[in-house]
């Protein structure tokens, strides 16, 4: 029960310290005070933060970075950038981007670019494909390994080399 509801039904005025009053089946009323309130609300907030975060597991992974024709001229053309471990592939730039593991890998991975220059990816993509060629794959192609962190998701947290 609510505090106007204790006045109104019971005439009574509650300590300020008490929030509502509770009643179990089978059991007495029972006051719910801000401090069991905020302490619940903590414990939640601890047990969530700490769900994210727990560190998973670390696996060996391959950064392939690729040039893609562009289909009929404007869909789906240009780089792109994967991290690719046994369990399965995960786009970089594609789908939901992920521009802190992209700046992650440009600098685990720094292609002589300056600086400044590595935030444009055309200049660090080719820098990238030219330093990691991989000589039997196609013409713009490149692999670099490393190991990612991944979550308890599943979901890659940090590239690590």
């Amino acid at each position: 029960m609510t505090r106007g509801g204790a006045e109104f039904w019971w005439g009574v005025e509650l300590p300020k310290e008490v929030a509502y009053c509770i009643k179990e089946i089978g059991e007495d009323w029972k006051d719910v005070t801000y401090k069991e309130i905020f302490a619940r609300k903590k414990a939640r907030q601890d047990s969530r933060i700490y769900m994210k975060r727990a560190h998973g597991e670390v696996r060996p992974c391959a950064v392939w970075v690729f040039w893609n024709e562009p289909l009929w001229h404007m869909f789906f053309g240009g780089w792109w950038i994967y991290v690719r471990t046994l369990r399965g592939d995960y786009p970089l730039n594609f789908r939901n981007p992920r521009h802190d593991l992209v700046m992650q890998v440009k600098q685990m991975f720094p292609c002589g670019c300056l600086p400044f220059d590595e935030i444009y990816d055309e200049k660090w993509f080719e820098a990238f494909e030219k330093r990691f060629h991989d000589p039997g794959k196609r013409q713009r192609n490149a692999i670099a390994f490393c190991h990612c962190r991944f979550d308890e998701r599943g979901r890659i947290t940090e590239i690590i080399k």
